[in-house]
């Protein structure tokens, strides 16, 4: 079989181990991936039909912080669980922040597409930002709404939920490497952005030294949720042809880079995976494996972070402005 590439077009794509789907087990099969020998992205092929790739994602996948049992050591690692969440993201609106003085709009209306449950945009508005998200979960969208109060809509890139504004910036963590054509996500950011407005994206690294260590167990593959999976000249190339003016900004990650080393490590810790595999009924239990996986977390840290300063981190940040 042979393929080529969806961000940069080479013909003959060089053929890999196929992948399965090691975290949530819902997709039966393996999963051919294929390297481009130009940019080296990694991707699937054939791409999965978009009637498939929703069956792909468990109502679980969208964290809550409302916890099923009312027990008080239920509720003790729910909060604490809220915790660390926030503790991590706001790692994202420190990028956030960084990025602000690069925007010519002088405005804070800020879109998250794919806000999942909204912990980023909660956090992003204690620092003037004005919230807004989406995401194609009605799922995600719910939680949103009922655990932050503020204006999140459902609906797929390129719906037209938002022709009544316009924003300063947008943001895109960890949402290119799950759609089949993340060119129109761009075009489609490009289109909502107000003149001189940013678009920030973040996604995994393929060429990460822990990408390269893991291989198929590494964990931002994910496979088969993830369907181009990026590198830094994959991104540059695909944000150029869309018109785009952008920085690549090697940066550590809080909340990814370590997660994504000790859930390699241990994919049987990993919290999503306990949830949707095999919920803990004993609540003491679930809190030791959380104590576990977090005590996990902070021993990839130094490794995660190492790996970040040599320029090959887990994660590829970005932020661009519309020509």
């Amino acid at each position: 079989m042979s393929a080529s590439c969806p961000i940069c077009n080479t013909p003959d794509a060089i053929a890999g181990s196929p992948g399965r789907d090691r975290l949530f087990n819902l997709a039966p099969g393996n999963f051919s991936l294929f390297r481009c020998t130009s940019c080296e992205c990694v991707f699937q092929h054939p791409l999965p039909e978009a009637s498939a790739l929703a069956k792909f994602y468990p109502q679980e996948y969208w964290w809550s912080e409302e916890s099923k049992q009312k027990s008080l050591p239920a509720r003790f690692f729910s909060k604490l669980e809220k915790a660390y969440r926030e503790f991590v993201a706001a790692d994202h609106v420190r990028f956030l922040n960084s990025c602000a003085r690069e925007n010519a709009s002088g405005g804070k209306l800020l879109l998250d597409i794919g806000c999942g449950s909204g912990t980023f945009l909660h956090l992003a508005q204690a620092h003037g930002y004005i919230p807004h998200g989406m995401d194609i979960s009605a799922k995600a969208v719910e939680i949103a709404h009922r655990q932050y109060g503020y204006t999140a809509r459902q609906g797929e890139i390129g719906s037209r939920i938002w022709d009544d504004c316009h924003f300063d910036f947008i943001t895109m963590f960890h949402v290119l490497e799950h759609l089949r054509d993340p060119k129109e996500a761009l075009r489609y950011a490009g289109q909502l952005l107000r003149p001189g407005g940013l678009l920030i994206i973040q996604v995994p690294n393929i060429s990460s030294l822990q990408a390269r260590v893991f291989k198929n167990r590494w964990y931002g593959l994910d496979v088969p949720r993830h369907l181009i999976n990026f590198t830094p000249k994959a991104l540059g190339i695909l944000l150029q042809e869309m018109g785009f003016e952008f920085q690549l900004v090697p940066r550590f990650s809080l909340r990814d880079n370590p997660a994504s080393i000790a859930s390699s490590l241990a994919l049987w810790l990993d919290p999503i995976y306990r949830k949707v595999r095999g919920p803990d009924s004993n609540p003491i239990f679930s809190g030791a494996m959380e104590i576990a996986y977090f005590g996990l977390f902070l021993l990839a840290l130094p490794a995660a972070f190492l790996e970040s300063i040599c320029g090959y981190g887990g994660t590829i940040w970005a932020f661009a402005r519309y020509k």
